[in-house]
């Protein structure tokens, strides 16, 4: 999000307000907190000096040896600790030369004395009169421990600790903090008035300035900033206004420029090549570089020299022409180019080429016409059966009963086959529109197949072929049941129809990770490996003869590719010449 610059100049001056609040805080905790660690740790030094001078007699005032020191002052260790606690108003710890644990003078169960065992082993490290002081916070509290070794004769008999509570500072500085944030938010409150009433002051001429530039943004070259004060705002409202006056000339020079342009745009379909009088290439766009494959070099005289169609178009209309259209193969596209003169002030500046791209449409034309013939031809054979039948009962009569059984049943045959052609040929054409909706609801596969090999097994058993299928835990799919119903009826109505008698169809459903694949594998004659490209096309037959002899349109596989693909799933075929056909169904699981 952009801010303002009265917003940013707010924010500007209450962050620096509140910077300087938390250095001014952090500086005024920091040195109390320096001062009071200095002034009690010089103090705590002193008086570790004479308690340990106060130990070593209370010790020698027994006259032990050297190897009962240790002896001594263990067993008068809790009065000398209480007696210096009591003294110097501190609480007091004692260790023995080893750094273990002897006495604390509060004379309670604390583990205190477990959190200065690391200064206890460097305080046994060090020379007489010398001591080691640490901060620390224990039990939330902030205290001073200063811990000093004890010689006797050059000898450590152990470590004196003194232990200072700061919890006095500790609440002399919340009370600190507790101000510091009050007069915090009290100078954020005034230092955003005062920024708000400079701001608004401040930007009062600039508000100006921009009320004139919204105008000038919206075509108003003649508006002039008025703004007399000689200050910096001033100086740029001068600038300003004789920067609009040289927009306002280039962009009368601009519009003589965008006059040539709109010329050629206005001339233009798809791909344009504009070419000057003299060959030179006035402008390419990039269109005609992705279909002529002319990637983003420059176009040179020789590069326009490996594009003969184009030069031969610019000849013809230089040479008197008017326009020039030609229908062409370039490469791997079929082009339609048409070329012009292109007139600016009556004045002829060049010629334009137009080209279009029509592989597509060229390609499509050519299908349209495939399927055309395909269907006049599927239409007309029995059509023609059955109009043969009935000039023949016209002429004959129907006195023949052979005759007439026999014409009928064949009419009946091919009126049947007509309305599987229709049938089949509306399903096409619904599955393929774009507008074709699926009615989509949790699918149970091995419901599904069982259902399409109950309907199919009273057709495969006339065929005298059988269906095999083993039932498995399957998940459930999320496809449209009848469509996907009709698919495998075709691709089973197939099998059958180019199994042999006493052959076994096989159908197997397989779960995999995010899918479950049906295949349905018969043992007829097979596909040539070559006729696998083109075995979806509609109307596409491997044996002409013996698909129209067994009652196929040449549509089945076709409408399953088109069901399976609106499910987002794959269908393939998978032959080998002599050892059958195997069709491989590919659906998505239901998403959980």
């Amino acid at each position: 999000m952009k801010l303002a610059f009265r917003s940013k100049f707010i924010f500007a001056n209450v962050t620096l307000v509140l910077l300087t609040m938390l250095v001014l805080a952090t500086v005024v905790i920091q040195g109390l907190i320096h001062y009071n660690f200095d002034s009690v740790q010089k103090n705590l030094t002193e008086r570790a000096a004479e308690a340990v001078f106060y130990i070593q007699q209370e010790i020698k005032a027994e006259s032990p040896s050297v190897d009962q020191y240790d002896t001594v002052l263990k067993r008068k260790s809790l009065s000398i600790a209480e007696n210096l606690s009591s003294v110097n108003y501190t609480r007091v710890l004692l260790h023995d030369a080893k750094g273990n644990f002897i006495t604390d003078s509060a004379n309670v169960e604390t583990s205190i004395a477990e959190d200065v065992n690391e200064e206890i082993e460097r305080a046994l490290t060090l020379s007489s009169r010398k001591s080691l002081s640490v901060y620390k916070r224990v039990d939330d509290i902030s205290r001073i421990f200063l811990s000093t070794p004890i010689y006797i004769d050059n000898t450590v008999i152990g470590v004196i600790t003194f232990i200072y509570s700061l919890e006095l500072m500790d609440t002399i500085i919340d009370h600190i903090i507790r101000l510091f944030i009050v007069t915090c938010i009290i100078s954020l409150i005034l230092s955003y008035i005062l920024s708000r009433s400079i701001t608004h002051s401040l930007l009062k001429p600039i508000r100006l300035l921009v009320e004139s530039t919204k105008k000038v943004s919206q075509g108003n070259y003649t508006e002039i900033i008025q703004y007399e004060v000689n200050d910096e705002v001033g100086e740029l409202t001068h600038n300003f206004n004789q920067m609009i006056f040289d927009i306002s000339d280039k962009i009368t020079k601009i519009n003589d420029e965008k006059q040539k342009l709109a010329s050629i745009i206005s001339s233009i379909d798809d791909g344009i090549f504009a070419v000057g009088l003299k060959d030179n290439i006035l402008m390419v766009n990039n269109k005609a570089r992705s279909i002529l494959d002319l990637g983003d070099e420059p176009i040179t005289a020789e590069v326009f020299n490996q594009i003969p169609f184009i030069k031969q178009m610019v000849k013809e209309v230089l040479d008197g022409k008017s326009e020039y259209i030609q229908e062409l193969d370039y490469e791997d596209k079929h082009l339609f180019s048409y070329s012009t003169l292109i007139i600016n002030n009556d004045k002829n500046i060049g010629v334009l080429v137009v080209i279009r791209d029509i592989t597509k449409m060229y390609a499509l034309e050519s299908e349209q016409k495939n399927f055309i013939s395909n269907v006049s031809h599927e239409l007309r054979t029995p059509l023609t059966t059955i109009i043969g039948y009935t000039d023949l009962l016209n002429r004959r009569g129907t006195d023949n009963p052979e005759l007439l059984s026999k014409s009928l049943n064949t009419i009946n045959s091919e009126g049947q086959r007509l309305l599987r052609l229709v049938n089949d040929l509306l399903s096409l054409s619904k599955y393929e529109r774009a507008d074709f909706k699926l009615i989509l609801t949790s699918v149970d596969i091995n419901t599904l197949l069982e259902d399409v090999i109950n309907q199919m097994k009273i057709k495969s058993l006339k065929y005298n072929v059988d269906i095999d299928y083993k039932r498995l835990e399957l998940p459930t799919i999320h496809g449209d049941y009848d469509r996907l119903k009709q698919v495998f009826i075709n691709i089973l109505d197939n099998a059958i129809k180019y199994s042999n008698p006493g052959d076994i169809i096989n159908v197997v459903a397989i779960n995999y990770d995010d899918y479950v694949e049906i295949s349905i594998r018969d043992y007829g004659p097979g596909i040539p490996e070559d006729n696998f490209s083109r075995i979806f096309d509609a109307f596409y037959r491997v044996e002409e003869d013996r698909s129209r002899q067994i009652g196929g349109t040449g549509l089945g596989l076709s409408i399953v590719k088109s069901i399976v693909e609106s499910h987002n799933g794959q269908v393939r075929i998978e032959s080998k010449t002599g050892e059958g056909t195997m069709v491989v169904v590919k659906l998505l699981l239901e998403k959980i």
